[in-house]
């Protein structure tokens, strides 16, 4: 039996077990996460988008409004993420020095309320690269600033989770403070690993399965990457977008390959020394069509403004 396959039956008898509801008639929701800076991105077919971001200040701890994208033809509803990613890292010390500082909770929190946008209909909460001893100070953050946001008429809160890591991101106790999990699935390989496949459909359904079957499929945002990452030998891995993997490659002359085993687009260049890995819009859609057939209805689509443009064909025919 194919690994993917079995993968999927595995994750398909886990979800079974969580009693799903009949999700074949349910539509397919499709949330875009851009990069904070993108100024534009596919809109057809979205039913929410990221539009704000709040960045919480590695020195003052204080939330600023950081990114509000200029938004063409703005989807069904608006989000806005908070978060403690600055520049190309998380600092998780932001969420334990709010968390350990007085009465730093409750004013953050209140910072972060007046600072969301009357049009949000949800916040997503992004502090990620936390450790197991931390699920304490990140519980107290995440629920002083739910709270706060649910006063000013915020609907929906979710909390970003990476795939794996139930230690620092148990799905039971996050969930007792948001409506959603957003898990991450991915990466499989990324910025701080060897090059290799984003991620792969069995490694997708698997820690899919995981976390549907601690809080239940319809708590669940499945998380896809939709741009790529770029492994150099001149300089630290970086993520990268459809198009300008597709420029690189042509400058050295050579073209991407379907990886089999992944379904990853895949090339290189020894002349210049790079390796790319990189999600196209038939990948996603599989990774779509996999998540359904597990159960879930909600995806979302991480990179979007960097993302294969003819996923965007795909967003509107679905």
């Amino acid at each position: 039996m194919r690994p993917q396959r079995s993968a999927l039956i595995a994750v398909a008898a886990i979800a079974g077990c969580i009693h799903l509801p009949p999700s074949s008639r349910t539509p397919t929701e499709i949330w875009g996460i851009s990069s904070p800076s993108a100024q534009d991105q596919p809109r057809g077919g979205i039913a929410a988008h990221v539009d704000t971001w709040i960045v919480l200040d590695s020195t003052s701890f204080r939330p600023t409004l950081a990114y509000q994208p200029l938004i063409a033809s703005a989807p069904r509803e608006r989000l806005t993420i908070v978060t403690s990613l600055q520049g190309s890292r998380y600092h998780p010390d932001v969420v334990r020095g709010i968390a350990e500082t007085g009465d730093a909770p409750t004013n953050t929190a209140r910072s972060v309320a007046a600072l969301v946008g009357a049009q949000s209909a949800g916040l997503i909460l992004d502090f990620q690269e936390m450790a197991p001893e931390d699920l304490t100070l990140l519980a107290n953050v995440s629920r002083a600033i739910a709270d706060s946001a649910r006063a000013k008429g915020v609907k929906q809160i979710s909390i970003i989770v990476p795939a794996g890591d139930t230690a620092a991101y148990p799905a039971t106790t996050l969930a007792r403070i948001a409506d959603l999990l957003i898990v991450r699935l991915f990466p499989e390989h990324g910025v701080g690993t060897a090059a290799g496949p984003i991620v792969s459909p069995p490694w997708f359904a698997r820690g899919l399965g995981v976390r549907a079957g601690q809080v239940g499929i319809t708590r669940i945002v499945a998380g896809i990457p939709a741009d790529g990452v770029l492994w150099s030998a001149r300089g630290p891995a970086r993520r990268v977008s459809y198009l300008e993997a597709l420029q690189l490659a042509q400058r050295a002359s050579t073209s991407f390959v379907r990886d089999p085993a992944s379904g990853n687009l895949h090339a290189a260049s020894a002349r210049d020394g790079w390796e790319i890995w990189l999600a196209d819009h038939e990948l996603i859609e599989r990774l779509i069509a996999d998540g359904r057939r597990i159960g879930v209805t909600r995806f979302a689509l991480f990179g979007l403004d960097g993302a294969d443009p003819q996923i965007s064909e795909f967003l509107v025919r679905r």
